[in-house]
């Protein structure tokens, strides 16, 4: 009896073998694939980490579905911006404030305008300042505002600058209108003047036959300007508001408010003075007193104090 239950007890022991020896495997390969499970852990802590190292502070704020690249401009972009900025400001507003005060002395006729051009033309000191304080800080802002226009986007950074979106595409939009209006321009005058010897004194019998002429009726020409001086007071007030914010200057709400202001204050009064001075070419209308008298108030002697309309000189006889 005590061999048979001890027969029974071996047979059952034989018969567990394989399964102990099954489960000894399984742990076996537990135990080997646990170095390659830890590593990838380790690994993938690491990386965790480094991320966390790299992450700009304030990160975990920002959604997961913006890009870096995004949030702000890179180092040489955000100069290249800040100079772009800067030659928009001070050329083209300087040179654009300068241009329209010119051409305002239109306003008087044609003896005050022929004065201040002239004295102009006198300058010495007149083609070192047009290249090196006009041309090369507009040709600097021409070809770098080309190149963003390009983008397809900008650093949302950038766009905030201008307080709206929208705001940010109507300067790309009025950026290439300015592009052509300013062409234009300067193949109207400035070309013709350069290659084709258009004289100074007769820079005011040009612009008045230009913007005075018609076609079926409509001055084109006249409306052409009218517009391109628009899209450069827009784009100026606009690129002046932007450049503030990054220059950093009125950053509180406040200063935002009264930078908005001023800024759409000078680009009111610069299309205004423009404005008024293509429609006073274009039709003859005199707002100012001229040098030449032709807008002055005639004054007609009355009674025997008036001349004779006009004088017979007596013809020599031969």
């Amino acid at each position: 009896m005590a061999d048979e239950e001890s027969s029974a007890s071996t047979a059952d022991e034989a018969d567990g073998a394989p399964e102990a020896d099954g489960e000894a495997d399984t742990n076996a390969d537990a135990d080997a694939n646990a170095p390659a499970a830890d590593a990838d852990a380790s690994a993938a802590d690491a990386s965790a980490a480094d991320g966390d190292a790299k992450a700009p502070a304030g990160a975990e704020d920002a959604p997961a579905s913006r890009s870096t690249s995004r949030d702000a401009p890179s180092a040489a972009s955000a100069r290249n911006r800040k100079l772009h900025a800067l030659s928009g400001a001070l050329a083209l507003g300087v040179f654009l404030v300068e241009h329209i005060a010119t051409n305002a002395s239109a306003l008087g006729g044609r003896g005050a305008y022929d004065a201040i051009v002239g004295a102009i033309e006198r300058s010495r000191v007149l083609p070192f300042v047009e290249v090196v304080f006009i041309l090369l800080p507009l040709g600097f802002h021409a070809g770098y505002g080309l190149h963003l226009l390009r983008a397809e986007a900008a650093p949302d950074a950038v766009v905030e600058r201008y307080g709206d979106r929208r705001l940010w595409r109507l300067q790309r939009l009025s950026a290439v209108f300015v592009l052509v209006f300013v062409l234009a321009h300067l193949w109207e005058l400035r070309v013709q003047r350069l290659v084709f010897g258009l004289p100074a004194d007769a820079l005011y019998t040009t612009l008045t036959a230009r913007l005075s002429s018609t076609w079926a009726g409509v001055p084109f020409i006249a409306l052409f300007y009218v517009l391109g001086l628009f899209a450069v007071a827009v784009h100026l007030a606009n690129g002046l508001f932007a450049a503030t914010a990054a220059w950093n200057v009125g950053v509180s709400p406040s200063g935002r408010r009264r930078a908005r202001i001023a800024t759409l204050a000078l680009g009111g009064v610069l299309f205004a003075v423009g404005a008024s001075t293509v429609i006073a070419l274009a039709t003859g209308t005199r707002l100012l007193p001229g040098a030449d008298g032709d807008s002055a108030a005639v004054e007609v002697p009355c009674g025997s104090a008036a001349p004779p309309p006009f004088r017979v000189s007596p013809t020599p006889s031969r």
